[in-house]
């Protein structure tokens, strides 16, 4: 016999065994109540469907708090419908003051049940996460034909990674069957997708270089892609929309500036060592053929040969500095100590400024900071500049100080010299440009130390500039910036992914930076 046919019978038997009188009678004789049992019965179970597709999607959602309250609920009503079942059916006839319990317990689970799912918009919640399918997929729309009318590859992933859609430029690059993941390079495949798959788990932009997977020719052709992706969000619905870049010719490029960069190098090296050794040997002769002549006019020759010979000396180091200066491709970072440097350029120059008369210091000896960066040439642009402070300073003296402020370092030679004229500061740092030189005076020097100072300034993500200058003298500033900032905002400027630094004031933004005050 059916379970609701004993359930009939059961309610309907009642009336033969306890009669029509009174209350009891009532209870169990009425041929209503197997209805209401079946009704309840009903509720309870589309309660439970409601509760069980609410928790599918708060887990897809990934909502774990309501998740589990929901499988809580679900867990709850299976117990308690599974002892109720093991009770009525496990023996044959059931007196009917069992069955209204068990129909006043129906009730109580029908309440809780939907209850939770009007708590929690059961239902609704399918039609809010349709909704949001639908925007989604017409802004996906949108984009895949903005899409093909870019010159780029560009393409667009679900939720969980997988791409959907790819545009005509990838197709004509890599074939119709195959996505930017399915062409990864062997080698590439296992890095790029432990990077794709941190970026899935944390809805995060990500950048990725990778080799691809060239489909036309007769063998496997793979080159260098940038491929950059970025969550869109749609409430609770998630797409990713990604683009390859070629750099292939940007990395050959980069690499041919390299091999130059070091044949260079050694050309000029070689070239140094070619044309300083016959000027030594000439200066040596001059010298020794100086101490032998004793006619006045053949030791005034011998001199002049001397002060030729170190003149072209001079300008061949100048002019192998400023060539040096492009083919130097790298820096030697290190963590260099401001402070520390600026008291060595001090005791360096210190005699010769002495034997000017002028003083030579520091505005305060007791500021330091730290910078990651190239050392020796920090120490070449300073001294270049402090040298060309004496040089034209005829009273007075030259004050160096170090400035710290929004995480950027600044290094202030000011002087007490002539100045600069207003129509020379254009020129101020071209090449072999002087400054009231018109005769060529080679003891002035050549017109390059700001040109190489510029330079290798700018060479290590630095500058300098003439912040001012006047009859009182002039003020030269370096800005030095720590190289690991330096290539951190290149790359964030490559990748509008990127995030801006927070930073809490002057001394935060510093340490931040890689700069501490002490």
């Amino acid at each position: 016999m059916s379970s609701l046919t004993r359930l009939f019978s059961a309610a309907g038997g009642g009336v033969g065994t306890l009669g029509t009188n009174g209350l009891a009678g009532w209870a169990a004789g009425d041929g209503a109540w197997p209805w209401v049992t079946t009704v309840l019965s009903v509720s309870v179970a589309a309660g439970y469907c409601a509760i069980a597709i609410n928790w599918f999607f708060q887990s897809k959602l990934s909502r774990h708090a309501e998740s589990r309250a929901a499988l809580a609920r679900l867990r709850n009503i299976s117990i308690l419908c599974a002892a109720f079942a093991f009770v009525l059916y496990s023996r044959g006839d059931n007196p009917w003051y069992l069955w209204r319990a068990y129909d006043a317990a129906l009730l109580v689970l029908a309440v809780h049940a939907w209850t939770f799912v009007i708590r929690t918009r059961g239902l609704g919640l399918v039609s809010e996460r349709l909704k949001q399918f639908e925007e989604l997929e017409r802004s996906a729309t949108k984009y895949r034909e903005i899409a093909e009318l870019l010159p780029h590859m560009v393409w667009t992933a679900t939720y969980d990674g997988r791409v959907d859609f790819s545009n005509q430029r990838w197709h004509e690059y890599a074939g119709y069957d195959c996505t930017w993941l399915e062409a990864l390079h062997p080698d590439d495949w296992e890095h790029a997708w432990a990077l794709w798959n941190e970026a899935l788990a944390s809805h995060e932009p990500v950048s990725i270089e990778a080799r691809l997977r060239k489909a036309d020719g007769p063998r496997e052709t793979y080159r260098t892609f940038i491929i950059r992706a970025t969550p869109i969000a749609r409430g609770d619905a998630l797409k990713w929309l990604g683009a390859c870049a070629d750099v292939e010719d940007q990395k050959q490029l980069a690499a041919e500036k390299e091999m130059q960069a070091r044949q260079k190098t050694f050309f000029l090296n070689a070239l140094s060592h070619d044309i300083r050794a016959p000027l030594h040997n000439v200066l040596l002769n001059a010298h020794l053929l100086k101490t032998s002549v004793t006619d006045e006019a053949d030791a005034e020759s011998v001199q002049m040969i001397v002060e030729n010979a170190l003149a072209a000396g001079d300008l061949v180091t100048k002019l192998l500095d400023f060539a040096k200066v492009g083919a130097q491709d790298h820096n030697e970072i290190e963590r260099v100590s401001l402070g520390a440097l600026l008291q060595q350029v001090v005791r360096r120059f210190g005699p010769v400024a002495e034997q000017k008369r002028l003083y030579l210091r520091m505005a305060d000896p007791d500021v330091d900071a730290f910078v990651l960066s190239d050392r020796q040439k920090l120490e070449r642009i300073i001294s270049n500049l402090v040298d060309n402070a004496i040089k034209y300073t005829g009273r007075g003296g030259v004050t160096l100080d170090l400035i710290v402020r929004d995480g950027e370092a600044s290094i202030e030679v000011r002087d007490t010299g002539v100045g600069v004229s207003p129509e020379h500061v254009p020129h101020l740092f071209d090449e072999f440009y002087q400054v009231n030189n018109y005769e060529r005076d080679r003891s002035k020097g050549f017109g390059m130390g700001l040109a190489i100072c510029r330079s290798l300034a700018r060479h290590i993500g630095g500058d300098v500039r003439l912040e001012r200058t006047g009859s009182d003298g002039s003020c030269f500033a370096v800005v030095v910036r720590d190289q690991q900032q330096h290539q951190q905002r290149e790359q964030i400027g490559a990748d509008r992914g990127g995030r801006p630094r927070r930073a809490d004031g002057d001394q935060q933004a510093a340490e931040a930076s890689g700069l501490c005050r002490v």
